[in-house]
């Protein structure tokens, strides 16, 4: 009996320092002052090799936060090896739903699975969690807005009864642009213990798709930071969606985005160019890449 309770006594400070560690990884991004943030967009499978990813990451003069869009036909159990393998050479923001694919999961159920599933394998390499993409986009989102809102929310609720790092992903849209603006939508639909316990919250925004409209950033984010007080904010998707993008617009776009000023108390960058593989990689002579390497800094 007295080696059994000795076995037990040890299995558990095993545990405990096992889950103390984790925990303790899992926080460290949220001592960062700055983050840069980049993304890997599920487009890229047959045309280039995770070594060359690699490469480009760990080639960055700081440690960035990799946004993985996971694709909804891909178990989460099969993105174990490109977790682990980005996770050495930086933190991993998760993207277990795209927005574009939030209205097939038809109940709250279903996108509550999907995150549980998400955890259950990938834990050990993710640092945040983003528990809602572009969620006010009911232009193709294409549902009830009170829906999207209960998803998300059983999503904030899981990842946080682990002790999970979670951000929220909402979409600018310019003056009159939309039926309810971005803030608006923010405060009708997200519940008030989420708008107080959310951890990042990283605006997606994309010029091209807005005629050029330069927002209004510092009275934006003044306003987010009243919605979400206890958040850190910044941007979570930019990009040159124009088909006629050239390298030098690209290069204008890194400058102006990765170079943006410290607008409020809690903003802490992000950016995440969703095409940072297609334009990227490989790293080696490519510029868009140095522009982006020469635009983060500590």
């Amino acid at each position: 009996m007295i080696k059994f309770l000795k076995s037990l006594s040890y299995l558990f400070i095993i545990c405990f320092f096992f889950n103390f560690s984790s925990n303790l990884l899992a926080t460290e991004i949220k001592t960062q002052e700055k983050l840069y943030g980049i993304t890997i967009d599920d487009s890229w499978y047959d045309d280039v090799k995770i070594e060359d990813i690699i490469d480009g990451i760990k080639n960055l003069p700081i440690k960035p936060v990799v946004r993985i869009v996971m694709s909804k036909d891909i178990k989460p159990k099969d993105y174990i090896s490109l977790f682990s393998e980005v996770h050495k050479v930086a933190y991993i923001m998760a993207q277990p739903v795209d927005s574009f694919e939030m209205n097939t999961y038809k109940n709250v159920e279903s996108y509550k699975k999907r995150f549980e599933d998400s955890y259950k394998y990938l834990k050990d390499y993710v640092d945040i969690w983003e528990i809602g993409n572009e969620v006010n986009g009911q232009e193709w989102i294409k549902e009830n807005p009170k829906f999207t809102a209960k998803k998300i929310y059983s999503a904030y609720k899981f990842i946080k009864s682990k002790n999970g790092i979670t951000a929220l992903t909402p979409y600018y849209f310019p003056p009159e642009e939309n039926k309810i603006s971005m803030e608006n939508w923010l405060k009708k639909y997200i519940p008030n213990d989420m708008k107080n316990g959310l951890d990042y919250v990283f605006i997606s925004y994309y010029e091209d798709d807005n005629d050029g409209f330069q927002p209004k950033w510092k009275d934006i984010f003044i306003n987010l930071e009243k919605i979400f007080p206890n958040s850190k904010l910044g941007i979570g998707e930019c990009g040159n969606t124009s088909q006629n993008a050239t390298k030098q617009s690209k290069i204008k776009m890194i400058n102006h985005y990765y170079s943006m000023t410290k607008y409020t108390t809690n903003y802490v960058g992000g950016y995440f160019w969703w095409y940072w593989v297609q334009d990227c990689i490989p790293y080696k002579n490519n510029e868009v890449w140095l522009e982006l390497s020469n635009n983060m800094k500590n």
